[in-house]
């Protein structure tokens, strides 16, 4: 009997990756959610959002030594992605001030 193949998270994140990057509607396609229970969906959020993160990030992956603020902008502006990269700094931000006591 064929044991069955246990996938690694970073795996599946990837077969993610290339469907989202080659705009397959599987992801979130109803059909293909309808075979999903409620944790799997949960699940299949949770890979979607780390997926599109690493295409996002990989659209401004660049070397910022010695570049200039307005280049970097354009290039942060420049990628689809822009919004998402910006909400996940601002994000971090937040977590960073609250780790420093900043808030009361």
């Amino acid at each position: 009997m064929a044991s069955k193949r246990k996938w690694k998270r970073e795996e599946i994140v990837r077969i993610f990756e290339i469907l989202i990057e080659n705009n397959s509607p599987l992801v979130s396609h109803p059909k293909f959610r309808q075979l999903l229970d409620r944790d799997e969906n949960l699940f299949t959020n949770q890979v979607t959002r780390e997926a599109n993160g690493s295409i996002a990030y990989r659209t401004v992956d660049f070397d910022v030594l010695g570049i200039e603020d307005e280049r970097f902008w354009d290039n942060i502006d420049s990628t689809p992605y822009h919004e998402l990269i910006e909400e996940n700094a601002a994000i971090a931000l937040v977590k960073m001030a609250e780790k420093l006591n900043i808030f009361e």
